[in-house]
C-alpha cells in the first residue's frame, strides 16, 4: 500500500495592481525630480565657482 499523496500547493498571494492614473502620476513625479537633479548638477558645473580643485569638497583653496 503506498501512501505518496502529492504535497498541497500553496495559492499565489494576490497583489494590487496600479492604475494607469496612479503609475501615470508616480512617472510625471519621477521626471520633475529627474528634472530638478540635472538643473542643480548643471547650476554647480557652469557657475563661475565650478567645483573647487581641493581634495576636500567645501574646504578654502
Amino acid at each position: 500500500m503506498c501512501f505518496n499523496s502529492p504535497a498541497p500547493v500553496a495559492a499565489a498571494p494576490v497583489l494590487a495592481s496600479t492604475t494607469s492614473g496612479e503609475a501615470n502620476r508616480a512617472a510625471d513625479v519621477e521626471a520633475l525630480l529627474r528634472r530638478r537633479r540635472a538643473g542643480a548638477a548643471a547650476n554647480v558645473f557652469t557657475s563661475p565657482t565650478g567645483i573647487p580643485a581641493t581634495p576636500k569638497l567645501g574646504v578654502p583653496a
